[in-house]
């Protein structure tokens, strides 16, 4: 399924395609995907549908 999200780094609006076997094999959710766009990335968490609960910036995620 394709999603737009804005990217929490620089605003851009990215179109993301979620498949059902990004989430198919875990066990935990939300599972954590890290987005490559441009020069950086950010993070998207899906729950057991592939559907985005959280979209995160890297400060956020990459925590000390």
């Amino acid at each position: 399924m394709l999603r737009r999200v804005s990217c929490p780094v620089c605003s851009t609006i990215v179109e993301l395609t979620i498949t059902r076997d990004m989430v198919e094999d875990e066990n935990d959710f939300p599972v954590s995907v890290q987005i490559e766009h441009e020069d950086h990335h950010f993070y998207v968490n899906l729950d057991s549908e592939g559907s985005i609960t959280d979209i995160l910036h890297p400060d956020l995620f990459e925590q000390d």
